[in-house]
């Protein structure tokens, strides 16, 4: 690892050719030493750009995020950086503890076609990561899990949920946290401040999931300011995940049975795959099993009910590399063999080590859960029954009684229009954020392309070498080809018995 005076030294240089750092901003960038390698060859400019906590008191305290900015390899950069917009809400871009040096090495290997041209920014979002302030909730980490021979009832599971949040809630107040000081605006002008601070007038957005709403909400606040975005995984303001929950699961498994039924080889291996799926959801209703999954450190024991199969197939085809097996896996299910299916089943929507739970709970809350419509929710669990059985046993508005969160404006949640130009990736698998939502992202933005990848799920880039590739074209040219990867038309190849 180089030393830190060595990496400023080698940065300032290669950063003078791009920015003028403003001697006196708003936001203020303080460089400092990288919290991981970088490789030789490569330079990076590390630190800390410091935001307000509070936009409407002059006088609030600063919260300091940290910055990298993997610099470009060319003798004279672009103007215009590319920021990196990350997921969740409460993801970090750089991972934690041990992972981080493994996240990097993907991030140098990832960024570098963008970098032979211009800057990268990565970040972490306030709250989130090596962020101030620190929003996780450790109290949160094991509920919803058991270590016995049973399974925790739903009762047992309410009543651990409510004195994990009530406990992080106190603890983080206490601390003088302001648990309504997370929202998508303030998000979305926390980037802004870093691209001022680093001394970019334009910048190129590239964002992911929960971060393309992010991103869209720069659009409708400074869009003069982004010569170029993308948006992978999209997901609108206009658009309620939580009232979606029934429709969201239905139009998944739609797409799954329709392309099993159209390929001769799995219609043949799978016959009626659909009609043992909803029987196979009747038989576990009526009789649940209890079923151990996870290795020994993560072991936990399941009650696979209808609900507990319907999430757990979501969860598998949320990953483009788990698509392909999914019939096979609702076979085996279906045979009583329920071993691999159970192992996607998600433990809950609490105590994830990889998320900044109380980041995530307020954005959440504010933004979904608080201001979704009852009756929207229960008209889609039976209009699409029996997929509305994801959303009976979903911590979420348990939590959010609890959670102090802020109170989201209408003109919030109204679509964005913008002249920008925009390239929109999908998923045809995407059970989270599905292409009808870019689609209806596009509807307002009438420079933008959206790229739907038949065979690919959530998050595009990270499965589909193609979609990188068209990423880097956009953001270098502000158009893709018409003919721009022709193989994502191409539906999955089924895995056989």
């Amino acid at each position: 690892m180089r030393s830190a005076r060595k990496l400023l030294a080698v940065a300032a240089v290669v950063a003078g050719a791009l920015w003028t750092i403003p001697a006196a901003a708003e936001a203020r960038f303080t460089p400092g030493p990288c919290w991981f390698t970088v490789p030789d060859g490569e330079a990076a400019l590390c630190g800390t750009v410091a935001v307000p906590e509070r936009r409407d008191r002059p006088n609030s305290r600063s919260l300091r995020l940290p910055v990298a900015v993997l610099l470009s390899t060319a003798r004279q950069p672009a103007p215009d950086p590319v920021l990196f917009l990350e997921g969740g809400p409460g993801a970090s871009p750089f991972g934690s503890g041990e992972a981080t040096e493994e996240r990097m090495e993907v991030w140098w290997e990832l960024s570098a076609p963008f970098r032979r041209s211009r800057n990268m920014i990565l970040f972490d979002p306030r709250g989130v990561g090596r962020a101030e302030p620190d929003t996780d909730c450790p109290e949160l980490d094991a509920v919803g899990t058991s270590r016995g021979t049973r399974p925790l009832t739903r009762e047992q599971r309410a009543a651990a949920e409510r004195s994990a949040v009530s406990a992080c809630t106190a603890r983080l107040q206490a601390a003088g946290l302001d648990a309504t000081q997370f929202s998508t605006p303030v998000a979305a002008e926390d980037a802004l401040d870093i691209v001022t601070a680093l001394g970019a007038q334009r910048v190129n957005l590239f964002a992911v999931s929960y971060g393309t709403r992010v991103g869209l909400e720069i659009l409708r606040r400074q869009g003069g300011r982004v010569r170029t975005a993308v948006f992978d995984s999209i997901y609108p303001p206009d658009v309620n995940a939580q009232e979606e929950m029934a429709w969201l699961a239905q139009r998944a498994y739609r797409r799954l049975f329709d392309d099993c039924a159209a390929s001769r080889s799995c219609r043949s291996a799978f016959p009626d795959l659909e009609k043992r799926f909803l029987d196979l959801i009747e038989r576990l209703d009526r009789n649940p099993v209890d079923i151990a999954v996870g290795d020994h450190e993560t072991r936990r024991v399941l009650r696979l009910t209808g609900g507990a199969v319907i999430a757990a197939g979501l969860e598998a085809m949320a990953v483009s590399e788990a698509v392909p097996a999914l019939p096979i896996m609702i076979d085996r299910a279906a045979r009583g063999q329920y071993a691999t299916l159970a192992e996607w089943a998600p433990t809950n929507w609490l105590g994830d080590p990889e998320v900044a739970d109380g980041l995530a709970f307020s954005v959440e809350c504010r933004e979904s859960v608080n201001t979704a419509d009852p009756l929207r929710r229960a008209d889609g669990s039976r209009r699409y029954a029996p997929y509305g059985l994801v959303a009976t046993d979903d911590p979420g508005q348990r939590v959010c009684r609890l959670w102090p969160s802020g109170h989201q404006e209408p003109t919030e949640r109204l679509p964005v229009a913008s002249p920008v130009p925009v390239l929109l990736l999908s998923g045809a698998y995407d059970p989270v954020t599905p292409p009808d939502w870019g689609d209806r992202a596009a509807a307002t933005l009438p420079k933008s392309r959206h790229l739907v990848f038949r065979a690919a799920s959530h998050i595009v880039t990270s499965s589909e070498d193609c979609a990188m590739v068209a990423v880097v074209g956009f953001v270098e040219q502000e158009t893709v080809p018409a003919n721009a990867c022709p193989g994502a038309a191409k539906p999955p190849v089924f895995e056989g018995p």
